[in-house]
């Protein structure tokens, strides 16, 4: 009976060392042994869009007692930046005012895309974190300009993370093929696209204010604010 005690005692200790061992790896190869993460910056200090582009020359983006704000339309309307990026981690905070329209953040996003006969075009595609009302699917990956999600469907699950008409903290992490996300500190999105990866390996950061086909007249608004960026390099 005690020779049983002290063999499922020494197991236990084994498999908590096993444990250990495996989690201190995991660590080593994050820090060490893939990339290193470079300094915080920021790529919205409040006080002026420099860094970023409108898709279009579009005017839908204004700077707004120190928040980007997009005003809706009839079209899409995109604020971009001017530098592309690869393997990143960003984070911001944002605020849908109004429920009945739709936003989201572009990630390795295009500028452009060629006709059948090879002309280039001025298109916006790429991944997308969704963001909407709540309960919905803000968080999730959309394949912007190829109408299809990126999430699979059956991790297509909708959600009440995003608190409406309040200041969110969105965090998204993008290394390789991967995509997290993360809303007010829950995470919502773990993807791994190889086929994504092949196509958008790195572009553009984009905010989005969507079209509206429905009362265009009437104004809906989306704010960002506090965002920054820390790129991850490679290690070779």
């Amino acid at each position: 009976m005690l020779s049983h005690f002290f063999r499922r005692l020494n197991r236990a200790k084994t498999r908590r060392f096993r444990s250990t061992i495996a989690l201190a790896a995991i660590a080593f190869l994050m820090c060490c042994g893939t990339a290193f993460a470079d300094d915080w910056v920021p790529l919205f200090d409040g006080r002026s869009l420099d860094g970023w582009k409108p898709s279009r020359d579009n005017t839908q983006f204004a700077l707004t007692d120190g928040v980007i704000t997009g005003t809706s339309s009839g079209q899409t309307h995109f604020l971009h930046t001017a530098e592309t990026y690869g393997d990143f981690e960003i984070e911001m905070e944002v605020k849908l005012h109004d429920t009945d329209l739709n936003s989201g953040v572009q990630i390795r996003t295009a500028l452009t895309r060629n006709n059948a006969k090879g002309q280039s075009r001025e298109s916006i595609h790429g991944p997308q974190v969704d963001i909407g009302k709540s309960p919905g699917r803000s968080g999730h990956i959309f394949n912007q300009g190829n109408g299809a999600w990126i999430t699979p469907k059956e991790d297509l699950v909708r959600n009440e993370l995003m608190v409406n008409d309040k200041w969110n903290k969105l965090r998204v992490l993008v290394v390789g093929p991967r995509i997290q996300t993360w809303i007010n500190g829950k995470q919502v999105a773990d993807v791994t696209d190889n086929e994504a990866y092949t196509k958008y390996p790195s572009g553009v950061i984009a905010l989005q204010v969507h079209g509206v086909k429905k009362s265009p007249e009437k104004l809906r608004h989306v704010s960002f604010r506090s965002i920054r960026i820390r790129k991850f390099e490679s290690v070779k």
